[in-house]
């Protein structure tokens, strides 16, 4: 699988203040778990993912990183996942491409699209698994925003941060959003990131060699 966007973008943006339990819902080949770790020195992070195949990728992937014991990858399905604790921090980058044409490559597919997890299924099952001053933090498609905020609204969920972004600097409309979302009260911190801005290449830069 390629690093992509969204992923760099969840990884780079979600705050690791406080998280010394963190959960990384549908880890791929490790990304986002290796950026949390590059971030909180000193978490512990379980990173759940359903293929066997990405699993076994994101455990090599770890096992060569300088973080290979905080954290675990494990091999199971978010929904039947059954912790032992609370965690402080919940962050994914999901599958939402519901209903456009799948990718003939079965892992690609998977990873893609949210037969095996939709949004709403990662917010009420999130909300069962954080600590009371917890957070959820993922990335969505623009359009998917009222279904989040009902989703989140039933499982007891406040918007604490939203960032709205646009693909291109001169495009109209946002085409994903950044979400945090809290058990606790919040007053929520709205703004918006263009891709190739400074803004953004700042955001990014500590992860691309190249930048």
């Amino acid at each position: 699988m390629k690093v992509g966007t969204d992923g760099v973008l969840v990884g780079a943006w979600t705050s690791v203040e406080g998280a010394g339990t963190i959960l990384d819902v549908g880890a791929g080949t490790g990304l986002i778990a290796l950026m949390i770790a590059q971030r909180a020195p000193g978490a512990m992070i379980t990173a759940i993912e359903l293929d066997g195949a990405a699993a076994d990728e994101a455990r090599f992937n770890v096992e060569m990183s300088p973080w290979p014991g905080r954290i675990s990858i494990v091999n199971c399905d978010f929904l039947e996942y059954k912790p032992s604790e609370k965690f402080d921090l919940i962050v994914s980058n999901p599958p939402f491409f519901g209903t456009e044409l799948k990718s003939p490559d079965k892992m690609r597919a998977m990873a893609r699209h949210g037969d095996t997890l939709n949004v709403g299924a990662l917010i009420r099952h999130s909300a069962a698994m954080m600590s009371q001053r917890g957070r959820l933090c993922f990335i969505s498609p623009a359009d998917r925003e009222d279904d989040i905020l009902m989703e989140a609204a039933f499982s007891g969920l406040n918007l604490s941060r939203q960032v709205k972004v646009y693909t291109k600097q001169s495009a109209t409309m946002p085409t994903r959003v950044l979400w945090e979302f809290t058990h606790a009260d919040a007053v929520c911190e709205f703004s918006e990131l263009r891709i190739n801005t400074p803004l953004y290449r700042e955001l990014v830069s500590p992860y691309y060699l190249d930048k």
